[in-house]
């Protein structure tokens, strides 16, 4: 799952970028992108993200795997 959360970030972010990155706090993720990547994972995976949510579970790809990986439908 590692590659495919990679690979989405790939696509909303047109960039590559590490497992463990912070996202957010390195200005990679925007909230514009940060919602991209909300709309993704809820097409793909069927997971919603809270919006109180949404800077914890994507500060990092690590992150985001571990809670599409608890809260998968």
């Amino acid at each position: 799952m590692e590659q495919e959360i990679l690979a989405l970030f790939e696509k909303i972010l047109s960039r590559k970028v590490g497992f463990h990155d912070e996202l957010i706090e390195s200005d990679i993720l925007d909230s514009i992108l940060a919602v991209d990547m909300v709309l993704e994972v809820q097409d793909v995976y069927g997971c919603m993200i809270p919006p109180t949510e949404v800077a914890s579970v994507l500060k990092t790809p690590a992150d985001l795997t571990q809670y599409i990986e608890e809260h998968r439908s």
